[in-house]
């Protein structure tokens, strides 16, 4: 996770997911899940569905 949001590699969403954006609501409430999951000291699994990227040629 930490290599996809360290800010070496810039990720964009495929034209063809884009029909499926989601709003700010939606984001934060995946951001927060993801926070809490870093900041918890017991490690457990977290099923988030696929998240589908790509590499963009340009960062």
């Amino acid at each position: 996770m930490q290599a996809i949001i360290d800010g070496q590699r810039q990720y964009v969403i495929p034209l063809f997911q884009r029909p499926y954006s989601w709003d700010t609501k939606q984001w934060n409430t995946l951001w927060q899940d993801l926070i809490e999951l870093c900041e918890d000291e017991r490690p457990r699994n977290h099923f988030i569905g696929s998240i589908v990227t790509m590499p963009s040629r340009s960062v």
